[in-house]
């Protein structure tokens, strides 16, 4: 395949990467039904240099995203939660909430 000198506009780039991704998707799921097996990778070939960019651009962000939530998780497990239990039975009432009550029912 014969690629294009042209410079490629991000839009363009974009809507050919998807529709790249969508036939090896296709040919991926087409394997899974034919043959009832489920490939671990996926294989793209003629990609052009930009294309290899963008892709490569998504794994670094999606991979540093991956760790800072990792990284906010351990922190949130590390600090401990206390919670302060207070039993109903143990509390004493007070004077004027009995007082009260006895007289919501006289």
């Amino acid at each position: 395949m014969v690629e294009s000198q042209r410079k490629v506009t991000k839009p363009e780039l974009y809507e050919r990467l998807i529709d790249r991704l969508a036939l090896a998707l296709d040919a991926a799921r087409t394997a899974g039904s034919l043959r009832n097996e489920r490939p671990a990778e996926l294989e793209l070939r003629g990609l052009s240099h930009a294309e290899l960019e963008v892709i490569k651009a998504y794994l670094d962000r999606s991979e540093r995203e991956t760790q800072l939530s990792v990284l906010e998780c351990l922190r949130h497990e590390v600090t401990p939660h206390s919670a302060k239990v207070i039993w109903l039975k143990d509390k004493v009432p007070a004077r004027d909430a009995v007082k009260v009550r006895s007289l919501q029912f006289k």
